[in-house]
């Protein structure tokens, strides 16, 4: 019995040391001219952990406090922003030049005024 109960708090013990400790973060994205974005995507990096900014910009996530969180938005560079224990993250993304070369728009068909 005495033995069961080293055991048991031996293997409690190790649990304990190994998980790690998770942080509540918030913050707010905005563009470059400080205009928030709406729909940003904010996830914990290798997890299936994330969110979105709502209308005004701003987020709360969950996660490790030693996790890399990576901020991704059409039209934007995305960025990966290290969490190190702090509990408000506030970022800017600055816009990608290369998105806009990549879109190809193809037409078909025929149509006359009277139908339009």
């Amino acid at each position: 019995m005495r033995l069961l109960f080293i055991n048991l708090f031996l293997l409690l013990f190790s649990v304990s040391v190994f998980s790690q400790e998770k942080i509540t973060v918030t913050g707010t994205v905005t563009d470059p001219s400080g205009i928030p974005l709406i729909g940003v995507t904010i996830s914990v990096k290798n997890t299936t952990t994330g969110t979105i900014t709502d209308i005004d910009g701003k987020y709360t996530i969950v996660s490790p406090d030693n996790a890399i969180l990576v901020y991704s938005f059409i039209g934007m560079e995305t960025r990966e922003v290290a969490v190190n224990n702090q509990s408000t993250i506030d970022i800017a993304m600055n816009e990608s030049t290369t998105g806009l070369e990549e879109v190809v728009v193809v037409g078909y068909g025929k149509m006359t005024v009277k139908d339009l």
